[in-house]
């Protein structure tokens, strides 16, 4: 929240913290809604490092919340020793029970009956507590009773805030004696004009007015000094006298007259209702204003830009057509070039094209010769695999009888000292096979106790067998003995069985191999020599590729060249038309060219009246809600009266509707059910403007209906401050950022003011507002529009206002 600090906000921060510095400080602040006393209030409480309690008052919140309220705030200073400044708002005083309770406590520190029962056996074991964690011991209730009523007094502070405007003012000092004589009274009352002054400045002080300032003149001669001398005390240390002076001048006075209009309204023999006007609607007039001067701004200046463009174009268009004749010529020799290129071109592609084809030809024979290798190879390839593929299956075989020789099989083996001929055979041949040198049987016998025995045999390539264990094995166990077979070794021992079978299968499938070696080295000089021609064709095949992608490139070119020679001939053609026409063209357009020159020179004299416009239309969002069309005729009037007395220029037909809607608005208003008088239509464009919440008084119903039918896309919910759902329906609505139409309005739900006042609190990127005990994610698109059918709805100075009369 910008805070401008002025001379006034020094006074009462200076009287608040110098109240709130002592023991039993109370005050009672006193002042128009919008005076800043809960903001101060809260600011001096920061700076003294006071915890700010506030009762967070709804329609169903009564005197047994209260008092609970209460017991909390009376704990946290009296037991916790916690320093608290009560914030206690005219608002939220919703019975005269609440007055009674703060009474009693100003005037004792206690509230009596507030703790009794259970509630008062709890406080005083919480003081003995306290006490005993202080080091001091009490021994009746009584002492701790006192000497929580001593913490409550020195170290509660309660800031009472009122508005001297409501009908309740004058019986306080009655009905509750203590606040006045237990609280210092700070009379804040409303801005003053120096005040409001200081204000306008801070605010508008980075506003573009330079336009209207630029030319010179004297703003606030004559009957304006008195207007100015309002606001000098803003203004000092500066230069006096100029139009931002003026305009300072004139937002305090157009608020003031507003404030005589409604006092006058109020003591009207007809008046059914009072109109309060606080600096909060002085701040929104402001806001107003500057809305008003930026948005008009921009759309002037965006219809200057248009003009401006306009006679650019105009500019632009005859140095065109002289540019175009000058390149007529250009254009023709570029012809003729690209008439050169594209034969050029053609040539080039018909040449590349026969190199294509006879290198296609050769890449085809080449394709030939390849395919017959490879016919080859695989002849070869078939024929040295056969020979394999009938030793394999019998290795495989092996190998699997080989998994399935039990470890328990072979230790017994292993544990023989003197084993079966056939059984030591049979191990000896294994073990020369995988490259022992020692074939004694105590050798062997360590061979079998190795864990990797078994995967040794299992992982064994027959490939690996040189020629000499070939010829070893052969001679001495397999074809040279006759007595060692399949069959005898199995018979001997069902371990040793699968391992002569695996070494028979392996020195066969090892023959077999070496045998078809030379056919394999065979295949594999074929496979170079197939694999040279195959790169011999790939290369011409790729040179192929490479040309016909270059024909394709150079037919894309000549097509291109081509298409450009004729699209020149079009663009001549075209372009001598052009000129033709572009030349007939300027001439009409003479006279328009003329009239666009006057209106960019008179845009200068609109933006002079832009500030003396914005403050009509600023004055007139913000105040005109709350009259009648009479009353704001006469309020029009005394408008443009200030502005002349202060010397600001402003337009004398503006019309507020035409200047703050669109035609196409306003249809479209009227299709929805707005009626198509001048009264409905202010009331229209005050409401899409509206800075604030609304409060319509709508005594027919049309403007209920016209609002359902404008917000139905937005999802608009009807509800009342009597519906039971209404808190849940609200955070609804704030959560989700869509329209609340609350009905029959005879006062404002208290819930409602943290979201009226729009008291916004950003924690960790959320936007939260507090709505009754809970605080809701507050969505920037929400909105609520509170209606009524009674004129005479009493309303506190507080409330919202805006008078919308349809029908």
């Amino acid at each position: 929240v910008p805070l401008v600090v002025f001379d006034e906000v020094l006074d009462h921060i200076l009287r608040i913290d110098r109240v709130l510095r002592q023991p039993m400080g109370h005050c009672l602040l006193v002042g128009d809604s919008g005076a800043g006393k809960t903001v101060l209030s809260k600011f001096v409480s920061w700076m003294n490092g006071l915890s700010i309690f506030q009762i967070k008052a709804h329609s169903r919140y009564g005197i047994e919340e209260f008092n609970e309220d209460l017991r909390g705030v009376m704990r946290r200073v009296g037991i916790e020793g916690e320093k608290v400044c009560f914030i206690f708002d005219e608002g939220n005083i919703l019975g005269s029970g609440f007055l009674e309770a703060m009474n009693a406590l100003l005037a004792s520190g206690e509230v009596p009956g507030l703790f009794e029962g259970d509630d008062y056996t709890a406080l005083m074991n919480a003081c003995r507590d306290s006490a005993a964690r202080d080091g001091v011991i009490l021994d009746t209730e009584e002492e701790l009773w006192r000497r929580f009523t001593g913490f409550v007094q020195r170290n509660l502070h309660v800031v009472f805030t009122m508005n001297p405007s409501g009908g309740d003012w004058k019986n306080r000092s009655t009905a509750s004696p203590a606040l006045f004589n237990r609280c210092v009274v700070d009379w804040f009352g409303t801005w003053s004009a120096t005040a409001m002054g200081q204000v306008g400045k801070e605010f508008t002080m980075k506003l573009d007015i330079g336009d209207a300032e630029s030319v010179g003149g004297t703003w606030g001669t004559g009957q304006g000094e008195m207007l100015m001398e309002q606001v000098a005390g803003a203004f000092e240390g500066v230069a006096t006298g100029g139009l931002r002076q003026a305009v300072v001048a004139a937002l305090v006075e157009m608020h003031n007259i507003v404030k005589q209009m409604a006092d006058e309204e109020a003591h009207a023999a007809s008046s059914v209702s009072r109109t309060f006007l606080s600096p909060r609607d002085y701040l929104a007039f402001i806001s107003n204003f500057l809305d008003c001067v930026n948005h008009r701004r921009e759309e002037v200046e965006d219809e200057e830009l248009h003009v401006n463009a306009g006679l650019n174009k105009l500019t632009q268009t005859q140095e065109n057509v002289a540019e175009l004749r000058g390149n007529l010529a250009a254009k023709t020799a570029e012809l003729r070039e690209k008439e050169k290129l594209a034969n050029e071109k053609l040539q080039q592609m018909v040449e590349d094209q026969n190199v294509a084809e006879k290198r296609k030809e050769e890449a085809e024979r080449m394709s030939q010769d390849v395919d017959k290798q490879q016919e080859q190879i695989d002849e070869r390839k078939a024929e040295a695999q056969r020979d394999l593929d009938e030793a394999e299956p019998a290795l495989i075989a092996a190998q699997t009888s080989v998994k399935s020789i039990k470890k328990r099989d072979l230790d017994e083996i292993r544990n023989l000292a003197r084993p079966p001929n056939n059984v030591k055979l049979t191990l000896e041949c294994v073990a020369i096979m995988l490259g022992e040198k020692k074939i004694e049987w105590a050798d062997i016998r360590k061979l079998l106790a190795k864990t990797d025995f078994i995967p040794s045999i299992l992982s064994f390539d027959a490939d690996n067998l040189s020629d000499r264990q070939v010829k070893i094995v052969e001679d001495k166990y397999l074809d040279g003995n006759t007595e060692l077979t399949v069959e005898s070794v199995t018979r001997s021992s069902k371990a040793c069985g699968p391992l002569y079978k695996w070494a028979e299968s392996q020195v066969k499938y090892s023959s077999v191999y070496n045998r078809v070696e030379p056919l394999r080295r065979e295949v594999e000089e074929l496979e170079e020599a197939a694999q040279g021609a195959k790169d011999e064709k790939d290369r011409i095949e790729k040179e192929v590729a490479g040309l016909e992608e270059s024909i394709a490139r150079y037919k894309a070119d000549y097509a291109t060249l081509i298409r450009d020679v004729e699209a020149l001939k079009t663009e001549m053609e075209v372009v001598t038309t052009k000129v033709d026409r572009a030349e007939s063209l300027i001439k009409s357009l003479g006279q328009e060219s003329d009239r666009w020159t006057k209106s960019s020179e008179t845009f200068q004299i609109i933006l002079r009246s832009l500030v003396g416009d914005g403050l009509l239309m600023a004055a007139f969002l913000t105040y005109c809600g709350f009259f009648d069309f009479k009353a704001r005729i006469a309020l029009m009037k005394r408008w443009r009266e200030v502005l002349d007395v202060l010397g600001i220029e402003y337009r004398e037909g503006l019309s507020m509707v035409e200047s703050l809607s669109k035609a196409s608005e306003r249809l479209e208003w009227e299709s929805l059910g707005l009626p198509a008088d001048v009264l409905s239509l202010e009331n229209g464009v005050i409401l899409e403007h509206c800075v604030r919440f609304p409060l319509i008084i709508d005594p027919s119903g049309q403007a209920i209906d016209f609002i359902m039918n404008k917000y139905k896309d937005e999802k608009i919910q009807k509800t009342s401050f009597l519906d039971k759902a209404f808190m849940k329906t609200l955070a609804g609505a704030v959560r989700f950022g869509t329209t609340l139409l609350v009905e029959n309005v005879e006062m404002v739900d208290p819930v409602l003011n943290p979201i009226l006042n729009k008291e916004i609190q950003r924690t960790g990127g959320r936007s939260l507002v507090r709505i009754g005990t809970e605080d809701v994610d507050y969505s920037p698109k929400f909105n609520i529009i509170l209606t009524t059918k009674n004129p005479a709805a009493k309303l506190t100075p507080d409330s919202r206002q805006l008078h919308h009369h349809s029908g």
